[in-house]
C-alpha cells in the first residue's frame, strides 16, 4: 500500500506537466486561428461596405465574400484567376498589394509573440519530480500556431476556387505556408536568445557546426547586427526616393490621371473605391519608382522598359489612375538621369550607420574600434542585405495583369537587387572608410586639444590647485611674519614691505608652476610658456637675493643686529 502512495505524487506531477503542455498547445493552435480569422474577417468587412456604398452592384453578398476570401489569399502571395475576360481565355492577376500583405504578417507576429511568450527556460515548476518539463518547446509552438492558420487557409482557398474571380490552387498552396513560416523564423529570431537550438532539426545543427568559427561569429555577432541596421536605413532611403518619384510623376501627369479617373468611376461610390484600390497599390508603385531611380527601371508589358535613360514604346495600359504617370515613350533627358543622386544618398546613409558612434566596440576592450578592412567587411554585408530585401520587394511588387502584352509587370527582381546592391556598395563601402579615419582624426585633435589647455576630465588637478592655494597662503602668512620681525629688528616700513612683496610674488610663481604641473600640459606652448614663467620666477628670486646681499653689506650694523636679536630681547623688555 505505502508504494502505491509513494507513486502518488509522481503521477500527480506528470499529469500536471501534460496537462500545461496541452494547454499550451491549444493555445498556440488557437492563436493561429484567430489570426487567421481576424486578417479575413478585417477584409470581408471592408468589401461588404463598398458593396453596401456601390449603387448597382454586379452580384450579391456571396461575391462580396469570395472577393474578399479572393483578397486575403492574394495579400500573402498567391495569385488570382479571372474567367469572365472578352476573349474567353483565363488572365492571371499576380500582382501582389504590398500594403495588405501587413495585415496578415502583423496579425501571424502577434499570435507568435504570444506563443512564445509561455515558452520560458523549461525549467520544471516547484515540487515537480526531477526532469519533467513544465513548459512546451517554441518549436512545438510555432507548429501548432502554424497548424490552425492553415487549416483556415485551407478552407478560404476551398471556398475562393470557384467564381469569375477565383484563386489559383498552386500558387496559394505555395505562397501561403511559406509566408506564414518565414514570418514565424523571423518573429522568434527576435525574440528567443538562442533561435537555432529551439527551431532548427538536428540536421540543420550538424551542417550549421560544419561552419568555419570565424564565420559564424561574423554573422551572429554585433558586426551582423550593424550590417541589418544599416541595409534597413539604406532601405528606407531607397524607397522614400521611389515613394517621391512616383508622386512627382503623378503630378507631372496630373491631367492624364484625372481623365483616367473619370472614365473609369462615373460616381461617388466607384471614385472612392478606386481610390482606395490605388492606395493598396502605392507601396508596389514606390518600388517601382525605387527600380527606376536604381537604373534598371521597370516594364508595363510587351517587353517594355521605362528608365531613366528612356521609355520604350508599350501597349495601350488598363485605365488605373496609378498608371497615369509612367513617363511616356521617348530617350532621357539630364533631368531623368538626376535619379542617380538618390542611391548615393542611400548609400551615404549606410556609411554613416556603419560608423555611427557607439556602433563598434569601447577602445581597448575585446570588441574595440574597427580596422579599416573590418568597417569596409561590415558596409559590403549592409550592401548585399539591402540588395536581397530589394529582390523581394521587386518580385513582389511586380507579376502579370493578364495574358500577351499584360503579362509582365513591374521591374525585374534580380536586376533591381544588383543594382541595389552595387549603388549602395559603391558609395557605402568608401564612404565607411573614410568617415572611420574622419572621426579617428578628429578624436585625435580633440584629445591633444584637451592636453594643450591642461583640462582634466577626471577631476584630479582639483586637489593639486587646493593644496597650492593652502600652500600659497602659507607662504603670505609667513613673509608677512618675517617682514614683521625684520622691521621689529631695525628694518624700515618701506623695505619691510618690499621684502614682502618680493617673496609673494616668488611664492605664486612656483604656485603657477606646481599647478601647471599637475595639469600635465603635452602640448610645446604650454611647455614654452611653463619655461618662460620660470625663467621670470628664477630671475625674480636671484633679484632679490642680490638686493639682500646689497643691504646686508651696506647696513653692517643691522646685521649686527640681526645677529644679536635673540640675546638683546630680554634688555629691550626689561
Amino acid at each position: 500500500m505505502s508504494q502505491f502512495t509513494d507513486r502518488g505524487p509522481a503521477l500527480s506531477s506528470h499529469g500536471r506537466t501534460a496537462a500545461q503542455r496541452s494547454s499550451a498547445i491549444g493555445a498556440a493552435f488557437l492563436g493561429g486561428v484567430t489570426a487567421a480569422g481576424l486578417g479575413l474577417g478585417a477584409l470581408t468587412v471592408a468589401v461588404l461596405l463598398l458593396w453596401v456604398a456601390s449603387p448597382a452592384p454586379d452580384s450579391g453578398p456571396s461575391g462580396a465574400l469570395h472577393l474578399a476570401a479572393d483578397l486575403w489569399l492574394l495579400a500573402h502571395g498567391g495569385d488570382l484567376v479571372r474567367t469572365g475576360t472578352p476573349s474567353g481565355v483565363p488572365a492571371p492577376v499576380a500582382v501582389t498589394p504590398l500594403l495588405l500583405v501587413v495585415l496578415p504578417v502583423w496579425l501571424l507576429h502577434r499570435a507568435a509573440r504570444h506563443a512564445l511568450a509561455t515558452a520560458v527556460d523549461g525549467r520544471p515548476a516547484p515540487g515537480d519530480a526531477p526532469g519533467a518539463a513544465s513548459v512546451v518547446a517554441p518549436r512545438t509552438l510555432l507548429g501548432a500556431l502554424l497548424t490552425g492558420y492553415l487549416c483556415i487557409a485551407a478552407g478560404a482557398l476551398l471556398y475562393a476556387c470557384a467564381g469569375g474571380l477565383s484563386a489559383e490552387p498552386l500558387s496559394v498552396l505555395v505562397y501561403v505556408p511559406a509566408t506564414a513560416v518565414a514570418t514565424l523564423a523571423a518573429t522568434a529570431w527576435r525574440l528567443l536568445r538562442h533561435p537555432g537550438a529551439d527551431l532548427l532539426p538536428d540536421r540543420a545543427l550538424r551542417a550549421c557546426a560544419r561552419v568555419p568559427d570565424g564565420l559564424r561569429t561574423f554573422f551572429s555577432g554585433a558586426r551582423c547586427a550593424v550590417a541589418g541596421r544599416a541595409a534597413g536605413f539604406a532601405l528606407a532611403a531607397l524607397l522614400g526616393s521611389g515613394a517621391l518619384l512616383t508622386l512627382l510623376g503623378l503630378g507631372l501627369h496630373a491631367g492624364r490621371v484625372g481623365q483616367d479617373l473619370l472614365q473609369l468611376a462615373p460616381d461617388w461610390a466607384s471614385r472612392a473605391t478606386v481610390l482606395l484600390l490605388c492606395l493598396v497599390l502605392l507601396p508596389n508603385a514606390a518600388v517601382w519608382g525605387t527600380a527606376y531611380g536604381l537604373g534598371p527601371g521597370f516594364t508595363v508589358g510587351a517587353g517594355s522598359t521605362v528608365g531613366p535613360l528612356g521609355a520604350s514604346a508599350h501597349p495601350v495600359l488598363p485605365q488605373l489612375p496609378l498608371l497615369g504617370g509612367v513617363p511616356d515613350a521617348g530617350p532621357g533627358s539630364p533631368l531623368t538621369w538626376a535619379v542617380a543622386v538618390l542611391p548615393m544618398v542611400a548609400g551615404v546613409l549606410l556609411a554613416r550607420s556603419v560608423v555611427r558612434p557607439g556602433g563598434q566596440g569601447p577602445p581597448g576592450g575585446a570588441g574595440g574600434p574597427w580596422s579599416w578592412w573590418a568597417t569596409a567587411c561590415v558596409a559590403a554585408l549592409g550592401a548585399g542585405f539591402c540588395g536581397a530585401a530589394m529582390a523581394l520587394l521587386a518580385g513582389l511588387s511586380g507579376g502579370a495583369l493578364g495574358t500577351g502584352a499584360l503579362a509582365a509587370f513591374g521591374p525585374s527582381w534580380w536586376r533591381t537587387g544588383l543594382a541595389a546592391a552595387g549603388w549602395t556598395a559603391l558609395t557605402g563601402i568608401p564612404g565607411a572608410v573614410v568617415l572611420r579615419a574622419w572621426r579617428r582624426h578628429t578624436g585625435r585633435r580633440e584629445g591633444g586639444a584637451g592636453g594643450a589647455d591642461g583640462a582634466d576630465p577626471s577631476g584630479r588637478g582639483e586637489p593639486a590647485a587646493a593644496e597650492s592655494q593652502v600652500s600659497t597662503a602659507s607662504a603670505e602668512s609667513a613673509a608677512s611674519a618675517k617682514g614683521e620681525r625684520a622691521g621689529a629688528k631695525g628694518l624700515t616700513p618701506a623695505k619691510a614691505a618690499k621684502a614682502t612683496k618680493t617673496a609673494k610674488a616668488a611664492t605664486a610663481a612656483k604656485a603657477a608652476r606646481a599647478l601647471q604641473g599637475a595639469k600635465g600640459a603635452r602640448s610645446e606652448g604650454g611647455r614654452e610658456g611653463a619655461g618662460e614663467e620660470e625663467d621670470a620666477g628664477e630671475g625674480e628670486e636671484k633679484r632679490d637675493a642680490a638686493a639682500g646681499a646689497d643691504g646686508t653689506a651696506s647696513r653692517p650694523d643691522a646685521a649686527a643686529a640681526a645677529g644679536t636679536a635673540p640675546a638683546a630681547a630680554p634688555e629691550s623688555v626689561a
